[in-house]
């Protein structure tokens, strides 16, 4: 499965690859994975 952080897909200069990856993201081929500088929650 193919992995992209929003930041990257944000700043993808190629307007037709972001039509791409947001179109693999739809039909789940790829998905969106935190950036380093994103903070994640967590359950205690």
């Amino acid at each position: 499965m193919r992995e992209i952080t929003q930041e990257v897909l944000d700043h993808i200069p190629d307007p037709i690859a972001k039509l791409v990856w947001e179109k693999w993201i739809a039909e789940g081929t790829a998905r969106l994975i935190p950036s380093g500088n994103e903070v994640q929650g967590c359950r205690a």
